[in-house]
């Protein structure tokens, strides 16, 4: 077995084990070439056969593989939001009721899910209480001393289930 010294030389590592195996074809062909024909034939042949032909790859020393970790779901992000400018604060409505001798005195009604909210006794002998609610149409009541009734001041009533008046309270924008 003669080999091709432009092989040796020039071709990269694997072409080089191709031709080693491709030149024992090569040498018990029946053809019969010339010198100069045979060392063409050659790189031709290995050529062909490293589209068919895969070299022997190195045995690779590894590491014992760790055991697998659990894979943890990622939560998507949320897209940004856009910021809203702040929302103007609800109007301040004050409510007023004077009635001599008087102990306590609450308000409830549609703002507050009709559950009584203590109002606030001043010098003058009326009782107040401020809330801060969203425009729209509201019914309430005064609690006077455990008895409801309806705002003596109140511009506008509306019949309630038990028989009374229920005062109306209507906010604007």
């Amino acid at each position: 077995m003669t080999k091709n010294k432009k092989t040796k030389t020039k071709a990269p590592a694997q072409a080089k084990v191709i031709s080693e195996v491709a030149q024992p074809i090569a040498a018990k062909s029946t053809v019969k070439q010339p010198a100069k024909a045979k060392a063409a034939a050659a790189p031709a042949q290995a050529v062909s056969l490293a589209k068919s032909v895969e070299p022997a790859k190195p045995a690779a020393v590894s590491k014992p593989a760790a055991p697998a970790k659990p894979v943890q779901a990622v939560k998507p992000t949320e897209p940004a939001k856009p910021v809203a400018a702040p929302a103007p604060a609800e109007p301040k409505v004050r409510l007023e009721f004077s009635k001599p001798g008087a102990q306590s005195v609450a308000i409830a009604g549609t703002f507050n899910s009709w559950q009584p909210e203590q109002a606030s006794a001043t010098s003058n002998g009326a009782w107040v209480k401020e809330l801060n609610i969203a425009p729209g149409r509201y019914e309430y009541m005064f609690v006077v001393d455990g008895q409801w009734m309806a705002d003596p001041n109140a511009k506008e009533f509306s019949p309630n289930p038990f028989g009374g008046q229920n005062s109306v309270l209507i906010i604007n924008r």
